[in-house]
């Protein structure tokens, strides 16, 4: 199978479960905001945020290290894998007393600090199976994991719509979470040992030190672009603003949740490419190749949709997937709708980043980057709550594009996109967004509007060139092998 078919077939196994789990998560996420209220869903996603960022500090960045190299020496997977499995869970276990640290540190409520304990245990059992996804990946083997994460997924969101419909609230939801990630450890760690080999824990100090430096660089990165994307959630929480912190984070986080579902295809795209990146980095005009094809496909299919629908329909989004009661997040739809247009724009060149061994020259740039939506954040919060923290991440991720492209061309020499090419997929994306602001502005009903919205997409998907032909090429294909 060829380098681009083998990509394009992992990429769908990818895309297809991450849609699927995506779509299970919203569905839960969204009955979850009606029965908890802005109140106590703030404070699920203020314990999901946490203890996010408690599972990358605990990783340390081994993850995509250990897809890189094993990647790169599939004859010592066996030996690696026993090492890396046995490195990701010391970390995360030794990690577990910094995170209760830090949660009296911030000073939560006693209930809010005990869910967070318990939600912690249930991140060391999902490291532990996260970790057997690795050999999946760095083999190239993505249809197992892809069924099973849907199969996991659908039953673990229906288990959590049940607990809620049963009454028992944002405490049922955490305990639930934690008995799922025993069982999901257990059954993953039986199904690896009789898939790959028989994995044991292995200490090797040397090796571990060497480990841990070719990681240090993922973990620092890892760390600090969770921290850019979850950290004005833990602002929201503790500086006043014009809304209490939980009411605060109720209304930010139903406009990120659905911002974040854009992010599934990019996602797919980059588990699928960075094992091909890191095991061909040496041929440039490759990486090239998929940085431009995956730009191309990002722009047309995800970026402007996003843009279009948060921008014109952001209080239709709101009210069907939420409910009237959380409308006040619609203006922060629409400011981090374009922030996470700019966070898709920048993936290709994140798999790129990250299969370098160059990668540690990135680090003072997401410093810099974290430290200035801190510094944004903290005064915007403070006069406008929650949607100062989206204009202060809006403002992060257009700084973050500059600086990205910016050392793709220094560290892999490679320039984005031709200006030709570019204009030819901008230019009509600019005209019919300045039409439908137009049509806006005109006060134009929301129903008709979305009729012109999707007519408009409609002309501008038969304008591309490259994607007719291979809309075409697959509707032959098709027909040729038949559904089935």
């Amino acid at each position: 199978m060829s380098i681009g078919s083998r990509l394009v077939k992992n990429t769908g196994f990818v895309f297809v479960s991450g849609i699927t789990t995506k779509l299970f998560s919203f569905f839960f996420i969204a009955y979850a905001a009606r029965v908890l209220g802005p109140g106590d869903f703030g404070l699920y996603a203020l314990i999901g945020t946490v203890t996010f960022l408690f599972s990358y500090f605990g990783n340390l960045g081994i993850g995509p290290m250990a897809i890189r190299e094993i990647s790169r020496n599939k004859h010592k997977a066996h030996e690696l894998f026993n090492h890396i499995l046995s490195l990701k869970m010391a970390l995360v276990i030794l990690s577990y007393p910094f995170l209760l640290l830090v949660v009296n540190l911030l000073g939560y409520r006693k209930d809010v600090k005990g869910l967070i304990y318990i939600a912690g245990l249930s991140t060391i059992f999902a490291t532990f199976s996260g970790s057997l996804g690795i050999l999946y990946i760095a083999f190239e083997r993505f249809k197992v994991p892809s069924l099973v994460s849907i199969l996991v997924s659908f039953l673990s969101n229906t288990s959590y719509v049940l607990v809620l419909y049963l009454g028992y609230g944002l405490k049922g939801i955490i305990w639930v979470s934690l008995f799922e990630g025993l069982l999901g450890a257990v059954i993953s760690g039986l199904w690896v040992r009789a898939r790959f080999f028989k994995y044991r824990f292995a200490f090797n100090s040397s090796l571990w030190n060497d480990l841990m430096s070719q990681s240090l660089p993922f973990a620092i990165l890892s760390f600090f672009q969770q921290a850019t994307m979850q950290m004005n959630t833990i602002l929201l929480s503790k500086l006043p603003g014009l809304f209490p912190g939980e009411i605060a984070i109720g209304y930010y986080n139903p406009a990120a949740s659905i911002c974040r579902t854009a992010l599934m295809l990019p996602d797919s795209l980059r588990q699928a490419t960075l094992p091909r990146v890191a095991s061909h980095a040496e041929n440039l005009e490759m990486v090239k190749g998929i940085i431009d094809k995956s730009t191309y496909v990002l722009l047309i299919m995800i970026i402007f949709p996003l843009i279009l629908m948060t921008t014109f329909f952001p209080k239709e989004i709101i009210t069907i997937a939420f409910g009237k009661e959380y409308l006040p997040s619609a203006h922060a739809l629409t400011i981090l709708g374009w922030a996470y247009a700019f966070q898709v724009f920048n993936t290709p060149v994140n798999v790129t980043l990250a299969a370098t061994r160059e990668i540690k020259k990135f680090i003072p740039w997401v410093i810099l980057l974290f430290g200035i939506n801190v510094l944004l954040a903290v005064p915007l919060i403070l006069y406008y709550s929650f949607i100062g923290a989206a204009i202060a991440f809006l403002v992060t991720k257009v700084i973050e594009t500059i600086f990205r492209n910016y050392l793709l061309r220094t560290i892999w020499g490679i320039k984005r996109l031709e200006i030709k090419k570019l204009v030819k997929i901008v230019l009509p994306m600019t005209i019919i967004f300045v039409v439908l602001l137009l049509a806006y502005l005109g006060s134009i009903r929301s129903f008709r509007l979305f009729i012109v919205t999707s007519i408009l997409y409609i002309v501008f998907l038969c304008l591309m060139k490259d994607f007719r032909q291979r809309f075409v090429a697959f509707v032959n294909e098709f027909r040729r092998r038949g559904p089935l």
